[in-house]
């Protein structure tokens, strides 16, 4: 059975194997320092992570949008699954139904 990594060739198998064995051993208990974590990665409901930001609020011209400062949680996850789709669309619309 053949295992596809993406559309690119590897001088060897060992960066493919490291990346399997990373993939599969995050998902054992204990691996990974927060559990949590791990429910909301791409993949993970078919659709890419949404964006991530962290301090400061501004650099070099980039914001970080308001409604992730507003405290709204509602708007918050809305605003996330809206990005997930988005990003989805742009990146990987085969991951889409059609």
């Amino acid at each position: 059975r053949a295992v596809s990594l993406g559309d690119y060739v590897l001088n060897g198998g060992e960066v493919a194997a490291l990346a399997m064995i990373e993939a599969v051993a995050r998902l054992v208990p204990g691996v990974v320092g927060n559990p949590d974590s791990l429910v909301e990665e791409s993949h993970e409901d078919g659709l890419l992570e949404y964006p991530s930001y962290t301090k400061p609020q501004e650099w070099r011209g980039l914001e970080v949008p308001p409604v992730l400062l507003s405290g709204n949680h509602a708007a918050i996850a809305d605003w996330r699954h809206a990005q997930q789709v988005e990003r989805t669309k742009r990146v990987r619309p085969d991951l889409l139904p059609e």
